[in-house]
């Protein structure tokens, strides 16, 4: 058994062992809109969904020169966004909308992505994403001096109508590939995985 205690070490440190063990995580891609209209997109895996009520909670970091980043610092001020999931045929696009530019400029124009009219909130959904959460900013909650967790509530839920059963009302999840994060890569990229091979058992009992 490998043993770090994550106390002793640095912050870098103690991310890439913990999220190399919390696997895998689902992948937050994000729409918001500056200041100056510009619409934002970003991905962000410290991400999970809170079912009762309906919410997501997204973890922020800094950059490296203690700003915010575009995303959050457009979601504090406007406190709408759109969190979309998306499945494996969108990956590489989810994988490009994390270079960071400039804020006026949108990922969404530099990645020829078409969007649709929210309902309850002004940033636009990604038409082809085939899940995508209406979302507006409950609370924040100041981890440490780098780290901010945003708890959104979910206004609207949209999902194309190819991930849906009808008979239960509800997506279902052997109808399509939502992409994940692991940790580290080949170099100094990212790796990622399909949700992979699905698994149902019967109703849970003690032996």
């Amino acid at each position: 058994m490998i043993t770090r205690d994550l106390r002793t070490l640095e912050r870098r440190d103690a991310y890439r062992v913990l999220s190399s063990l919390v696997v895998p995580r689902p992948i937050a891609w994000v729409t918001t809109v500056g200041g100056n209209g510009t619409v934002n997109l970003a991905p962000f895996s410290s991400f999970m969904g809170i079912f009762n009520p309906p919410m997501v909670g997204i973890n922020f970091g800094r950059r490296r020169d203690g700003s915010l980043k575009d995303t959050h610092l457009n979601l504090r001020e406007r406190r709408e966004a759109v969190v979309h999931l998306a499945d494996a045929s969108l990956l590489r696009l989810v994988h490009a909308s994390g270079e960071e530019v400039p804020p006026e400029t949108s990922e969404l124009a530099a990645l020829g992505l078409e969007t649709s009219p929210s309902e309850a909130v002004n940033p636009p959904r990604i038409t082809a994403a085939p899940v995508a959460l209406e979302c507006r900013l409950r609370q924040e909650v100041p981890l440490d001096e780098r780290s901010t967790l945003a708890l959104c509530d979910v206004l609207v839920a949209h999902a194309a109508d190819r991930i849906w059963d009808n008979a239960l009302d509800c997506a279902r999840a052997d109808l399509w590939e939502p992409v994940v994060r692991l940790v580290g890569g080949v170099g100094n990229g990212p790796n990622y995985a399909r949700l992979g091979e699905r698994i149902t058992l019967e109703k849970p009992r003690l032996p």
